[in-house]
């Protein structure tokens, strides 16, 4: 799996995390276990990458430094490029576990998340150190990592329009605040899917613009992708296989609702005089929240 579709994983993680937080049920353990193991597979492959360069530039041989470079700028841009996924994952994880009162899945999304910031920091003071690296390749990396923080923060501002407090999983908190409030402003008109496939398709072209073609761990990418996939529940989707809509989601969980206030106020235990005023009083309350 190449990173750009990664990043288009974790558009669609963001777009339908919402439903996720709104629900407020539990991602199961095995996605929780898997996640774990696929991402530590990937960030051993990236420590020994790391690990040859240290090695390389032990000898003082810019030959040798060179052909490092050109032989893993691919994996450096994988490094960059996929924390994009990595911050939303954690966002989510941590939204979840806070809103359900639990510590199940946050402390593992976020010791991935602290690891990916170790591999992106190893892969900046490479470049900084320049040594063995072209001063094309040093400014290819830095565009892509300038692109990788903003569409992370475009990100993270989606989630944040819903929950504030995801909004340090940002890089900028000033931009970061920006977009969950147009986020926020925008998620309840009838062009919110429309501007969530529109920035999921530019996000896509401004990826492609600045990594390589071909995928540098395919596999390794692969086995984070499904783990990914195993976190999103049935209950996200519809009968046929797609994805719900934020507002589809928004109905079921009015209608959960209603259904557990109506069947509190209609107990066999509650005089019938009370049930009539209880019934009527419920009506007005879910019209309210209906058209609220």
């Amino acid at each position: 799996m190449h990173v750009v579709q990664l990043t288009e994983l974790a558009s669609v993680l963001a777009y339908h995390g919402p439903a996720m937080l709104l629900q407020r049920r539990p991602i199961s353990p095995e996605a929780i276990a898997q996640y774990w193991s696929a991402s530590r597979n990937r960030l051993d492959l990236w420590h020994q990458v790391m690990a040859r360069f240290n090695r390389v530039k032990a000898t003082g041989d810019f030959y040798r430094m060179r052909c490092w470079w050109t032989d893993h700028m691919g994996v450096l841009e994988e490094i960059l490029a996929s924390e994009v996924l990595t911050r939303v994952v954690a966002a989510i994880g941590d939204g979840i576990d806070r809103r359900n009162g639990t510590d199940e899945c946050s402390p593992i999304t976020q010791a991935i998340h602290l690891s990916h910031l170790e591999a992106r920091n190893r892969v900046q003071w490479a470049i900084l150190d320049r040594r063995g690296c072209s001063v094309s390749d040093a400014v290819r990396l830095n565009r892509l990592r300038r692109v990788t923080e903003r569409w992370i923060d475009v990100l993270i501002g989606s989630l944040a329009a819903y929950d504030s407090e995801l909004t340090r999983f940002g890089m900028d908190l000033t931009r970061t605040q920006s977009h969950a409030t147009a986020a926020r402003e925008c998620s309840t008109t009838p062009s919110h899917e429309t501007v969530a496939w529109l920035t999921r398709a530019a996000m896509t072209e401004g990826f492609q613009k600045h990594v390589a073609k071909q995928a540098s761990l395919p596999a390794a990418n692969q086995g984070v992708a499904d783990s990914v996939m195993m976190m999103m529940r049935a209950d996200l989707f519809d009968s046929i296989g797609t994805l719900k809509s934020l507002w589809m989601h928004r109905i079921e969980s009015k209608v959960d609702q209603t259904d557990q206030m109506i069947a509190e106020f209609l107990r066999p235990d509650v005089n019938e005089s009370t049930t009539v005023n209880a019934y009527e009083q419920l009506h007005a309350t879910a019209l309210a929240q209906w058209f609220r």
